[in-house]
């Protein structure tokens, strides 16, 4: 991955953990825009859940949510493990999780993080 690429990713990251969701959706789609590789549905994928968590937090917006999430898993489950520094596998886990709780229209408490390995 390009330099240029790695810093908007890791851009995108940060805004993500800062709970600044549609900020990271627009970084994330800037990146996902320019992909051709195989990483572009991972890309998309993070731009979904960011879409959802901004759903989910910023307007209580469950339908919505558990769209976005769904749509999310759809593009990571061709990922499994750490794939560009992010543990995809623990993150789709984490979605499901919240999905649970979206279902119940419950906003939960703690929300996910990316850690890059």
């Amino acid at each position: 991955m390009g330099g240029y690429k790695l810093s908007r990713l890791v851009a995108a990251i940060d805004k993500f953990n800062q709970r600044d969701y549609f900020e990271c959706h627009e970084i994330l789609e800037d990146i996902w825009f320019d992909e051709r590789g195989k990483e572009r549905d991972l890309y998309h994928g993070l731009l979904h859940i960011a879409v959802g968590l901004h759903h989910l937090t910023g307007k209580n917006n469950f339908k919505g949510t558990l769209l976005q999430f769904n749509k999310a898993l759809v593009k990571l489950e061709k990922f499994e493990g750490i794939v560009l520094g992010i543990d995809v596998t623990k993150l789709r886990k984490h979605i499901l999780s919240l999905m649970k709780k979206t279902i119940k229209k419950e906003v939960p408490k703690r929300l996910p993080k990316i850690i890059m390995h």
